[in-house]
Parts: structure tokens; C-alpha cells; sequence
């Protein structure tokens, strides 16, 4: 994978309350659609990011049988937020514990690498910096070299079946802070989220609709899941989710493992 420094010129501007302070307060903070007002060029640019999803590559470890299929991508990069730089970093396994994942833990799980049309695109770059820029960090951590990891992944439901979306359950992955975003949903019901304390107690509830419908989550402090996913008997349908995390080697914004 190309290591060369990208810049990250433009951003996504917002209405309604202010993210950080939310996110200092409750520690999660749920972002419609439409509160996110595009510029041109991001909104022209969503439709090949979306196009992305069709090219992810098999998780073999899902385990849908004959219910479902899980496709997905996943890189790190590092991202330098006083400048807007993002470098891709060389290829490498995804790994979780198995106290923080129960189904795969300590399993290393290698997909497909981000395809540098993906984090090439104008909106892919515009929602790591909206992610980044609506964080509480300390001004001392905000100039500094973060990594940043990406997962694209489409969950593929065949018709006239149901499946779970997380066999791992509730669950938190571990990274100081997060950011998924609805890319795609077509012709499937439920997948509906919860954010929950770390003792599992319900925090909200939300059901991402509308591409870019957003949560922002300190993930290591709190818990995520989302319900399964159905599909109609004469056809099949889909899901596909960005998620984006941020963490800081060597400062209080590590991540779990």
C-alpha cells in the first residue's frame, strides 16, 4: 500500500448542539442525517464511496451459514490533525483479545486492505476529520501523529432470512473513541442500536435510516450493539456501516486489548 501523505482539505459542517461538549458530558452522541449539511464536491463524491462497499472482501469468520454474508475492509492509517495529513500504514491483521471479543477473540482476522480510491475520496477523508474535530481531547494531544482505523462492512442478508449482525453480543472494541456511519441500507429491517454503560445498563436507542446517520462513542468506556437483520421472501438485502477510530500510543488514549 502507497505510503505518501494525503491531505484532508475539506470538512462537513453541522447544526445542533455542540458534539464535543456532548461527547465530554455523556460520552456518546447520536448525529442524524440530516443535521450534516454537505458541500458540493462531498456530496458529489458520496456516490463512489458508496460504490466501494460492492468490493469489499469475504469475513470468512461471521459464520452466516446460509442467512447471511459479512464483507469488509480494514486498514490503519495514521492521521495528523493539525495539518489534515492521512498515510495509509502497510497491511495487517485485525486482532481483539478474547476478553474483548468472545466469538473471534485472539483470532487474526486478515481483510482486504482500503482500496486507495476509498481513502482517496473527498467525503471518506471529510468524515475522518468531522470524527476527529467533534472529539473532547486535550489541546496538548490534539497536534500529534493519532492512528486511525477503518473497517467498511456490508452485511448481506439472503431473502426470507434473519441474522445476528454482532455474535459477539454487547460488546465494546476497545478504541478511546469511534465513529460509525450508515453508508447503505436497502431492502432489510431492524438493525437497531444501543449504546450502553460499561455494566451493560441502556444509555440510548437509535435505528440508522438515512445514509450518514452518525454515532460518536468513547468506546472503551462504554458498550455498543445492534439488533439483527431481516429480509423480505422474494429478495435479499443489505447493510453497509464505516466505522472510524482514533487512538494515541504512548498517551492516555490507548486502546484496549
Amino acid at each position: 500500500m502507497t505510503t505518501a501523505l494525503i491531505s484532508v482539505p475539506e470538512t462537513i459542517a453541522a447544526v445542533g448542539p455542540d458534539l464535543r461538549e456532548e461527547l465530554r458530558e455523556k460520552r456518546y452522541a447520536l448525529v442524524s442525517a440530516g443535521d450534516l449539511t454537505l458541500r458540493p464536491e462531498l456530496a458529489a463524491a458520496f456516490d463512489d464511496l458508496q460504490a466501494s462497499w460492492g468490493r469489499l472482501t469475504p469475513d470468512v469468520h461471521f459464520g452466516g451459514e446460509d442467512r447471511a454474508v459479512r464483507t469488509r475492509r480494514y486498514s490503519d492509517f495514521t492521521y495528523v490533525p493539525a495539518t489534515g495529513e492521512l498515510s495509509p500504514l502497510d497491511h495487517v491483521a485485525y486482532i481483539q483479545s478474547k476478553e474483548m471479543n468472545s466469538f473471534v477473540g485472539g483470532i487474526e482476522r486478515h481483510f482486504g486492505d482500503v482500496e486507495e480510491e476509498t481513502f482517496l475520496n473527498p467525503l471518506f477523508r471529510a468524515l475522518v476529520r468531522y470524527d476527529f474535530e467533534n472529539l473532547p481531547i486535550e489541546d496538548e494531544y490534539r497536534d500529534r501523529a493519532w492512528q486511525c482505523q477503518v473497517h467498511q462492512i456490508r452485511i448481506e442478508i439472503n431473502p426470507g432470512k434473519y441474522n445476528e449482525l454482532v455474535p459477539e453480543g454487547i460488546h465494546s472494541d476497545g478504541y478511546p473513541w469511534a465513529g460509525l456511519h450508515l453508508i447503505s441500507r436497502v431492502d432489510v429491517e431492524g438493525g437497531h442500536s444501543t449504546v450502553f454503560t460499561w455494566e451493560e445498563e441502556p444509555l440510548a436507542k437509535a435505528t440508522f435510516l438515512n445514509p450518514l446517520d452518525s454515532l460518536l462513542f468513547e468506546d472503551r468506556r462504554m458498550k455498543h450493539h445492534v439488533t439483527g437483520l431481516s429480509a423480505a421472501e422474494d429478495r435479499g438485502g443489505y447493510r453497509d456501516v464505516l466505522a472510524i477510530s482514533f487512538s494515541l500510543p504512548g498517551s492516555p488514549y490507548e486502546t484496549l486489548v
